[in-house]
């Protein structure tokens, strides 16, 4: 039987091959790289009118280096920055982040 990280990592890739779409991320003044995420926009945008919010999953494997407070997320050509990381156990995370206005 497989251990409890391979079967996250299974897991995850499952999901994000199923509801997962290919995102422009920047971290810093490095190069843009493409990651796929899943884009949940249905929390906070509705608490702040004002701008537009959402949480976008990715898996932590498909960065070289942690993604952190400030880095840049473009998602269907528009911009958002990152505000809030949490890393969960199975090797996922979730990005808070706001649109560029």
């Amino acid at each position: 039987m497989a251990a409890w990280s391979q079967q996250s990592d299974l897991a995850n890739a499952a999901i994000l091959a199923a509801f997962g779409q290919p995102v422009s991320y920047q971290q810093g003044a490095g190069d843009p790289f493409t990651v796929t995420g899943i884009v949940d926009k249905r929390t906070d945008e509705q608490r702040h009118p004002d701008t537009v919010y959402a949480r976008l999953f990715v898996v932590l494997s498909d960065f070289s280096v942690p993604p952190d407070h400030g880095d840049e997320v473009t998602v269907d050509g528009a911009p958002y920055t990152v505000f809030e990381v949490q890393n969960d156990s199975a090797g996922g995370c979730w990005l808070s982040i706001r649109e560029k206005i």
